[in-house]
């Protein structure tokens, strides 16, 4: 018997897919979801799958840059029940990704820290561009993992009641390549090293000048004391020097006892789901290299924990 007549894939309500989230999936937590779908064998749920808006505004650009950041989705939850038939999963993940409205790009990461390498992917046609630069996280002080884009919820409503600090407008929407161009082209014999020295920083003044993804921008605070170092024009200053107050992050995890912690870098994978026109378009703009897929061993994480079944497609 195929797979195909074995098993159905529906888009689902969100809400169905919490239990399997949050007891079943080993982040343990429920991510931004928009799209959801279910697996189902004989009527009988045996699988979810989601897709929500990337972490930042920032990763969706890194993909194919500005033009097409509003069409990224990540794929952010795959869990499953065990022994399901040879195949199922990449029929699941396939089907979902046609059930979705065109033009998309879907970006997801397999975590390594898991040991997994992202198999699913490579039996559906993903493109592997490598890892990512992220490694560190958060944990809370009972040892899980912390979110960082809940700090963006602290900050907005400042419910620890800290200190402010100014954050830059629309830092998003600034060209990072010219600012770092106009930096590199302004520093004359200043280096990095002295630069950290006066700021009383450590390998921080580098990434102000990086072309590549580990640019950082100057804060506001530090582009004042930078235009006076370097000598610079106030030709950025309408767009460098747009900030609003906000609550301090810094102080945020201090008060939450939250604890860095190294991880490594998790894998990353892109599909583009699109006709055949906009999917050669959108290639062109890929900012990532098309690597070999990685032949590693997988591991399973603990998928013991039955979610309630579902006794019919909904």
């Amino acid at each position: 018997m195929s797979i195909k007549s074995k098993y159905k894939v529906e888009s689902i309500k969100k809400e169905l897919c919490y239990d399997w989230l949050l007891n079943k999936h080993y982040a343990k937590r429920l991510p931004n979801i928009i799209y959801s779908f279910g697996l189902f064998k004989k009527n009988i749920l045996v699988g979810v799958l989601t897709f929500g808006m990337p972490p930042s505004s920032t990763l969706a650009s890194s993909i194919c840059g500005e033009e097409y950041k509003n069409i990224v989705i990540e794929l952010n939850r795959l869990v499953v029940n065990d022994n399901l038939d040879k195949n199922s999963l990449s029929y699941f993940v396939s089907n979902s990704i046609n059930k979705l409205p065109k033009p998309k790009i879907i970006v997801s990461f397999s975590d390594t820290n898991m040991s997994h390498n992202g198999y699913i992917y490579q039996a559906t046609n993903f493109i592997f561009t490598g890892k990512t630069s992220n490694d560190s996280m958060y944990i809370d002080k009972d040892g899980k993992e912390f979110h960082f884009r809940n700090l963006g919820h602290y900050q907005k409503n400042n419910k620890l009641n800290v200190s402010l600090i100014k954050r830059r407008l629309n830092e998003d929407k600034i060209n990072r390549i010219e600012i770092a161009n106009y930096l590199r082209n302004n520093k004359g014999n200043w280096t990095a090293k002295k630069l950290d020295k006066i700021f009383g920083y450590k390998d921080t003044a580098a990434h102000w000048f990086r072309k590549d993804t580990g640019f950082s921008f100057v804060s506001v605070d530090d582009w004042i004391k930078l235009k006076e170092i370097l000598k610079l024009d106030n030709k950025y200053d309408d767009i460098m020097l747009d900030y609003e107050w906000i609550a301090d992050v810094k102080e945020i995890i201090k008060k939450l006892e939250l604890k860095k912690i190294e991880i490594l870098p998790k894998n990353r994978y892109v599909y583009i789901s699109a006709n055949k026109n906009d999917k050669k378009k959108i290639l062109n703009n890929l900012k990532h290299k098309r690597l070999k897929y990685l032949k590693e061993n997988n591991k399973r994480y603990d998928a013991s924990y039955k979610p309630t079944i579902q006794l019919s497609i909904c």
